[in-house]
């Protein structure tokens, strides 16, 4: 190793006090482009070696990892044992999650990170997401070219603490001669000078042939005069020292710098220009168009030819989604990219996981449980897609494709409830067209009652009078054997008036419980106070608290119940154990806005649930201000996490009363997390404050939601109340998330997907966001068949 001169060893030495300083994390060593930065900080790292109490590494920044892939694969590899490999998200993951921000444990040696040269992996590396937070006993040492101004503008790139970072200086030296790059140039020939500009552009060691092919000569030639700038291993090259490839880079003038890019871009697509064209973009400032032709089954092609493989498309395709992601705030356009390449990195995740079935092109066989293109997933996002835009030709052309989709899933009752779901959306008589293809796909099922039940539901999309053929045909089969004919009132919400008035002189022909549970059902859809009597008498006659529907067919009676009987379904409440509160719960507002005060009832009641009878009977109340000071009074005899459950139960009605704050004010001691669910439950409900209250939550959510994305997702509905600047940076975490997820799940899964993301898309980008957004569920879903 060289040898160090005075400033040299004093900065090992200061550095060697800065690593007994538990305090400060964090070192930036900085000087001018000839000094000797990672020479010192590869002597901190040997001398560390010698200590059995630090595992010191040194990861230089050189040829081949200027990009974020290629970085973060060297991390992991110093700090991480045993692991197989990933996209950069796992390995950004693995590094944060499970080395840096746990730190190190009693009995481990101490971690000290030296990275060299950051700067050459600018841009193109996220660097916050690693060390923003490291644990108990880790170092991170960042060399870096420039003066005190440009080390100190390094902390906040680097994710750095700024009052615990250590900044030291490092003087210049002269260049080794006959090492000195501008020497080198002035007297090289026009070849020569031609190859360096192609060795200073570049992104990796070059392969001779591409050398060759670039410039139509011979190594030999091409390095006359320049044999010192220039390193040779295993036939590539490159130029031997980061700041000589630099000091080269100035010294080209715009239209050499841009001849020698150029040049590298028109080589053979599966070589240099798959693996570095979107950064050559990125570094050129790219119009937000030019990276979609990154985004292409063409570039996947093209990447599963290469050892990396798909990690590599995978971060091009992370890279350019956050890049469209930034442009959403200026315009709508970049929302359709955005999109795709999420839908493409989750369909990638998911290939990765599979094998021995036939995949896109280029990719190795493998299997999937669920095809990657799954015609179920696709007609729930196309129709959540199209029920969100306004009355139109797109609008159209986008419900097109959701019928396309459904019609084409091969299960009889999800093809049957797809085009169920998309004749509530779509008007007139091609609704009825579509509910019309579901219930002809019920009818296939063979399970009589499966069938039956999916009949009753299917009423719902139907003009009224073949609405009331099918309800009799699915009571009829139920009532003969098929199944339990009570089970319409499990259904009996989806029912239009006309087939619950046509149903209900066969619900009184019924037996017994079955006839207590469908008429009480037909009552709540009717409203008719004398149907309710007859529903009301069914249920008395049959109230057996044994039988856990019984319970629930009294609670649909509840709001409509006249006084006499609302009081005697409070004396059946007993009978039913623990169900007795809830169902009290919900008489006492009945009873009150008949003019019964319910004092007896409240005053047999839990706490909790008096709070919450009382909450729900203030708009009946004839002295609203005397419950709410009831309600008042038990909130804070509770403990802080009491109250916090509690504002859920109490949230709707003092929320559309608009005594939000109030409610904030019970969970005024507890933490951001419970402080973002209450603001986001709470807007819902209190539409005259909403736009304040989602304003309040939004910077709660990024900074939990990157971790924990359902947090943002609760804000989801909200979007319209969001600036444009932070619906942009939701959209943007939570397309992570989704691009993170399988392909299924991507779509219309549990956890964040296309489906959910609905209304974020609206209102940043309107229908023409929609509708583009459609366009790539389709188009993507054509890489995999």
């Amino acid at each position: 190793m060289a040898t160090l001169d005075p400033a040299e060893q004093a900065a090992v030495a200061a550095l060697g006090r800065w690593i007994e300083e538990p305090e400060l994390p964090y070192a930036i060593l900085h000087g001018p482009r000839a000094s000797r930065r990672a020479i010192v900080a590869a002597y901190l790292v040997r001398a560390l070696h010698e200590s059995p109490a630090w595992d010191a590494q040194l990861v230089p920044i050189g040829p081949d990892l200027r990009l974020e892939r290629d970085l973060v694969a060297l991390l992991v590899s110093r700090v991480l044992a045993d692991y197989g490999g990933g996209s950069p998200r796992l390995l950004r993951a693995h590094i944060a999650e499970e080395r840096l921000r746990p730190g190190c444990a009693e009995g481990e040696p101490s971690l000290l990170l030296a990275i060299t040269d950051v700067e050459e992996a600018e841009p193109l590396v996220s660097w916050p997401a690693l060390f923003s937070a490291v644990g108990p006993r880790i170092k991170v040492l960042a060399t870096v070219e420039g003066d005190d101004a440009a080390a100190r503008a390094w902390i906040p790139r680097l994710g750095f603490h700024p009052a615990r970072t250590r900044i030291h200086p490092l003087p210049s030296r002269p260049w080794p001669a006959p090492g000195d790059p501008a020497a080198l140039l002035a007297a090289a020939g026009a070849t020569p000078t031609r190859l360096l500009g192609l060795l200073a552009c570049a992104y990796a060691r070059l392969r001779e042939d591409e050398i060759t092919t670039s410039l139509g000569t011979s190594i030999e030639g091409a390095l006359i005069g320049i044999e010192p700038l220039v390193t040779a291993i295993d036939g590539t090259y490159a130029l031997r020292w980061n700041a000589a490839r630099r000091e080269v880079e100035e010294r080209l003038d715009r239209s050499a710098r841009e001849t020698s890019i150029r040049r590298l871009l028109s080589l053979a697509p599966n070589g240099y220009p798959c693996a570095y064209t979107r950064a050559h973009l990125e570094q050129a400032a790219a119009p937000l168009q030019a990276f979609a032709a990154v985004v292409t089954e063409e570039h996947l092609a093209r990447w599963m030819a290469r050892p990396e493989g798909y990690l590599g498309f995978v971060a091009d395709l992370e890279r350019v989604r956050r890049r469209a992601v930034e442009a959403l705030a200026s315009g709508r356009e970049a929302t359709s990219l955005a999109v795709r390449a999420a839908l493409v990195e989750a369909s990638m995740n998911w290939c990765a996981r599979r094998e021995d079935h036939d995949a896109p092109v280029g990719v190795e066989p493998m299997t999937r449980e669920t095809p990657l293109a799954d015609k179920r997933q696709q007609a729930k996002a196309l129709t959540a897609l199209g029920a969100a835009m306004a009355a139109g030709s797109a609008r159209a052309e986008v419900l097109a494709c959701a019928a396309d989709a459904a019609r084409l899933i091969q299960d009889a009752a999800f093809r049957g409830d797809a085009l169920l779901d998309l004749a509530e959306v779509v008007e007139g008589e091609a609704g009825y067209t579509s509910a019309r293809e579901a219930l002809a796909a019920f009818r296939t099922m063979e399970n009589a009652e499966d069938r039956a039940h999916h009949m009753l539901v299917a009423t719902r999309g139907l003009p009224p009078d073949e609405g009331v053929a099918v309800a009799r045909e699915a009571l009829a089969s139920l009532r003969d054997g098929g199944g339990d004919p009570g089970d319409v009132a499990l259904f009996s919400r989806y029912f239009p008036r006309a087939v619950a008035e046509a149903l209900w002189p066969d619900a009184e022909a019924l037996p017994g419980p079955a006839r207590a549970r469908a008429l009480a059902a037909l009552a709540e859809v009717l409203g008719d106070p004398d149907r309710v009597g007859t529903a009301f008498a069914a249920v008395e006659q049959h109230a057996d608290p044994y039988d856990p529907l019984a319970h629930r067919t009294l609670a649909w009676l509840v709001p409509l119940l006249a006084a006499p009987e609302a009081r005697r379904a409070a004396a059946l409440a007993p009978q039913f154990g623990e169900r007795a509160a809830e169902l009290l719960e919900g008489l006492i507002p009945r009873l009150m806005a008949l003019g019964d005060p319910a004092e007896d009832l409240l005053e047999a009641l839990p706490e909790a649930s008096r709070v919450r009878a009382l909450a729900r009977s203030l708009p009946f109340a004839a002295e609203p201000a005397r419950l709410r000071a009831r309600i008042d009074a038990a909130i804070w005899k509770a403990e802080p996490l009491d109250r916090y459950g509690l504002l859920f139960d109490v949230g709707p009605w003092l929320g559309a009363a608009g005594e939000s704050d109030a409610l904030l004010g019970w969970i005024a001691p507890l933490g951001d997390a419970h402080h973002l669910v209450a603001l986001g439950f709470l807007a819902l409900h209190d539409p005259a404050h909403a736009p304040e209250l989602t304003r309040r939550a939004l910077p709660l959510a990024l900074r939990l939601g990157a971790d924990e994305p359902d947090r943002l997702l609760a804000l989801v509905p909200l979007a319209r109340h969001l600036p444009v600047e932070g619906a942009a940076a939701a959209f943007g975490l939570l397309l992570d998330a989704l691009a993170g997820d399988f392909r299924s799940a991507a779509l219309a899964g549990d956890g964040v997907s296309l489906v959910k993301l609905v209304p974020l898309i609206a209102a940043l980008a309107g229908d023409e966001g929609l509708a583009g957004a459609a366009r790539e569920v389709v188009e993507v879903a054509a890489w995999f068949p």
